[in-house]
């Protein structure tokens, strides 16, 4: 299909395009249905790059105009079948035994993230954020199972300029790292069953000190939730062998909109900081000489082959 190819030549060609360029090109790859159902300027916007760089994107592409590119993706999403590199609907293409359990487990996943919307658990994420927000220093701590929640909402708030710290429970370094905690921080403390002896014990104490605490829990008989300022419940039940995580990171990413929302903070230019670093240690790969085009013309000759406008 067209727009399949048109995915893989923009693809191939990411490495050596000019930064904005490469963000309008990663928009595309994507956002196949909102390049086909949005206008330019609002693709633009989205993408946080001007209506020009989608111009010149068109452009490297070797089509006329951007109205081409919008062309190609309308008819791929009018087809009876369409995929829009590979982001349809899976159930249409998928059939048998192995659909079924997929659909199985991604329905949960969806109906557990969906409950947090209600009305009661919405209230209470209001709430925790606002604690966390107003803390001058925060704590992240969680047992093995949870890591993965602990340090996504470590580097959310890192991104936000706050001053956090992700703890370990397994090691006794948590002990010393939060020993001069007090009444102007806060601990996001994750816990769920068997809970661990280390993160219950750290949460009382804490909190003894006046340390505001929040707990990211699978049960009101939680132990975390005794010293819990704010407890938010959710559940961990899994189709599989394991203890989803994903309800618990959702909660991770809505926490740190919430607080980012209350600061003020400058999400573009946080961005930008954090990018700007990144890039003054070396961090993001440059693209190998070999992967440089000899000349612009070789894209575009070859997407006017594949891609004539009718």
């Amino acid at each position: 299909m067209e727009e399949a190819r048109l995915a893989e030549i923009l693809l191939g060609g990411l490495a050596s395009m000019p930064p904005q360029l490469r963000i309008a090109a990663r928009f595309v790859l994507e956002h196949p249905a909102d390049v086909a159902l949005m206008s330019m300027r609002e693709q633009g916007r989205k993408a946080r790059v001007s209506h020009t760089t989608m111009v010149r994107l068109a452009a490297w592409l070797g089509l006329d105009s951007y109205d081409d590119l919008r062309a190609i993706y309308a008819r791929a999403l009018r087809a009876p079948e369409h995929t829009l590199h590979g982001l349809g609907d899976s159930r249409r293409r998928v059939a048998g035994k192995e659909n079924s359990a997929v659909s199985k487990i991604a329905d949960a996943l969806t109906a557990q993230t969906a409950s947090l919307g209600e009305a009661a658990t919405a209230k209470r994420l209001v709430a925790a954020a606002d604690l966390l927000a107003d803390a001058n220093h925060l704590f992240c701590l969680g047992p093995r199972p949870t890591h993965s929640v602990v340090r996504h909402f470590a580097y959310l708030m890192s991104q936000l300029g706050k001053h956090v710290e992700a703890l370990d429970t397994a090691t006794g370094s948590w002990i010393d790292v939060t020993h001069d905690a007090g009444s102007s921080d806060a601990i996001l403390a994750i816990g769920f069953a068997p809970y661990a002896g280390a993160t219950c014990d750290l949460v009382r104490q804490a909190s003894r000190r006046g340390t505001a605490i929040v707990a990211i829990t699978d049960s009101k008989m939680s132990p975390l939730l005794t010293s819990a300022h704010e407890g938010i419940v959710l559940s961990t039940s899994s189709h599989s062998f394991f203890p989803s995580m994903t309800p618990a990171l959702s909660v991770a990413e809505i926490l740190a909109a919430l607080i980012a929302e209350k600061t003020g903070t400058n999400i573009e230019e946080a961005r930008k900081r954090a990018e700007q670093h990144s890039t003054a240690f070396d961090i993001y790969p440059r693209p190998l000489p070999s992967e440089r085009p000899i000349g612009r013309a070789t894209p575009s000759a070859l997407n006017r082959a594949k891609f004539p406008i009718a």
